[in-house]
């Protein structure tokens, strides 16, 4: 009962940070104090680290995806804003914020079953993964692992779809074929086809992004070729 209650405050608070952030986007509002704003991102970080964990230790995915308005909220902070004009605190805070809530979703990719990546398809999980992965930008090794990250779900979500999951330590999955074209067209439609075509030629980069890059376009390459 506990878990239940700490998924349920940790959700409330993420989708109330989401929501205010969306509509602050959508207003260009932009008069909170670099204090305030400092706090709420801590705050929503210590909400999204409860979420992953509870998902973790848990295997509580199955719940969360289908809270109201969570999975949604998750996408917006997965591509949560990096600028130029904010601190570096800040950016730190809101690069925390992308990784968290990207996190959160990447253990229903894994861990869950047939129906849920039914539901990740139909929310536009591929859309998100190519927005995040399109707008990760910067430089330095945590933006590396960024990239590394996305494109290593992108692969194994669009694997799992066509040709099904039965690696160990995961949960079976079937082949869901009807999936894999509609994934494949939300990740063409953002442009991460071409983006993945550019990490495929980055050299000397600890996180073996060249490789993981070229991982990531052979299902879209099987597709069409099939």
């Amino acid at each position: 009962m506990q878990t239940e209650q700490e998924i349920q405050d940790a959700a409330k608070a993420i989708i109330s940070f989401a929501d205010t952030y969306t509509q602050n986007k959508l207003g260009k509002q932009n008069d909170q104090s670099e204090q305030e704003s400092i706090q709420s991102l801590i705050d929503i970080i210590s909400s999204l680290e409860c979420l992953k964990d509870q998902m973790r230790m848990n295997k509580s995915y199955k719940s969360v995806i289908r809270i109201p308005k969570l999975y949604q909220s998750l996408s917006a902070l997965a591509i949560f804003k990096i600028g130029v004009i904010l601190t570096d605190e800040i950016n730190e805070q809101r690069f925390m914020v992308r990784h968290l809530s990207g996190n959160c979703l990447w253990h229903t990719q894994i861990c869950g079953d047939e129906q849920d990546q039914t539901e990740l398809v139909r929310q536009g999980y591929g859309r998100m993964m190519s927005i995040t992965f399109c707008t990760a930008g910067g430089k330095g090794e945590e933006y590396d692992q960024e990239i590394f990250n996305v494109l290593r779900c992108i692969y194994g979500f669009l694997h799992a779809l066509h040709y099904g999951r039965n690696d160990y330590g995961q949960p079976s999955q079937q082949p869901l074929p009807l999936l894999y074209p509609v994934s494949l067209e939300q990740i063409e439609e953002e442009g991460a086809i071409e983006e993945i075509e550019a990490q495929m030629k980055t050299k000397g980069n600890q996180w073996s992004i060249e490789h993981q890059a070229n991982l990531a376009k052979s299902p879209i390459l099987n597709h069409f070729i099939n």
